[in-house]
């Protein structure tokens, strides 16, 4: 499972440092308006992306602009810069978390700029870096890591091959193993919307989150340039139950609910009736960013006036419409209200 030969040392241009565009303007260091500000902030390192991944504006099969990780904007920025603009903004951020691209040099980078983000600011850092050793794990962690995260992105393994490259199963294999050395300390990310049902999403949730691994969701978001480019976001409804489901699974321990699936692959009941339902979603407004604790990534996902899939923090006034669009939708779908043993 663990192999030392690594392709993203094979190919790749020199690693370069970036930032979100978020970031930035919260470091004083680009003044643009911003319907909500990060509370993590946002770096990237590495060059031209060795990997294809078809949903990617950073794989090496993307056409034109390069800049771009989703929909947001990462701007080139000086090391210096940076450490010193996170030293003159001390509680600016709850974390800070790297983006990494499978490139030439990517692990140096980091052993060298996480002890140096560390003296400039002491939240905790995530970084995501598809580590294929214990010992790169092992070396992060020693230079001031708190969490790592491997993406899975695919959820099914028809289409993993195509999309992602390699076996679903591969990957799942490697984040449980790293969690099994690193209890608490291991997080993934899955793409919801790349053509997977919800059960394969679901199955996977429910297989990773009792492994221990932080499970962190996005909603699929088309690039221009990609393999992808004219695909389509998931249905809002869709991403809500699995939102509603990963919810469940940090709030309340798994013998309160059940996962059953429809002839379509769709869930169809949680064994939860609708007031439990909503008691629950006030109570946890699962509708926000879910990731490492501090991470709210706004607008990663969304346009400013459109769907919001993951909102950046919990606004009271759309709490009550939210829930209730996501109720009358269920409702409309035919989903069973019927809490267990009923």
């Amino acid at each position: 499972m663990f192999s030392t030969s690594d392709a993203r040392m094979q190919a790749g241009e020199p690693v370069s440092l970036r930032a979100s565009i978020g970031t930035l303007v919260v470091l004083g260091l680009r003044d643009i308006r911003m319907a909500a500000s990060p509370t993590t902030a946002y770096l990237m390192v590495g060059g031209q992306c060795s990997s294809d991944c078809a949903y990617c504006g950073q794989g090496r099969g993307a056409i034109g602009d390069h800049s771009r990780l989703s929909r947001i904007s990462w701007p080139e920025v000086g090391e210096e810069e940076l450490v010193d603009a996170l030293v003159a903004h001390p509680g600016a951020f709850q974390r800070v978390c790297f983006q990494t691209t499978a490139s030439r040099g990517v692990l140096e980078q980091l052993l060298a700029l996480v002890p140096r983000i560390r003296q400039a600011s002491d939240v905790p850092i995530s970084v995501s870096y598809r580590v294929t050793t214990f010992e790169e794990a092992d070396q992060l962690f020693a230079a001031g890591v708190q969490r790592i995260g491997v993406a899975i992105d695919c959820c099914s393994e028809r289409l993993y091959p195509q999309l992602r490259g390699g076996s679903l199963a591969d990957s799942i294999a490697l984040v449980k193993g790293l969690v099994r050395q690193y209890p608490g300390r291991i997080s993934t990310h899955l793409i919801i919307g790349l053509g997977e049902d919800e059960m394969e999403a679901a199955e996977l949730m429910l297989d990773l989150h009792r492994a221990g691994v932080l499970v962190s969701l996005f909603a699929f978001t088309p690039v221009r340039g990609t393999r992808m480019e004219h695909g389509t976001p998931p249905a809002l409804m869709s991403y809500r139950k699995l939102q509603l489901l990963l919810g469940l699974l940090d709030w309340q321990e798994e013998e309160h609910f059940c996962v059953a699936y429809d002839a379509r692959k769709s869930i169809h009941s949680l064994g939860l009736n609708e007031v439990q339902v909503r008691s629950f979603l006030h109570r946890h407004f699962v509708f926000v960013t879910h990731g490492c604790p501090g991470c709210n990534r706004p607008f990663y996902n969304e346009t400013p006036g459109g769907t919001m899939f993951n909102y950046p923090n919990v606004q009271l006034e759309t709490v009550d419409p939210e829930i209730d669009r996501f109720i009358e939708d269920l409702k409309a779908d035919g989903f069973d209200f019927a809490a267990a043993g009923t």
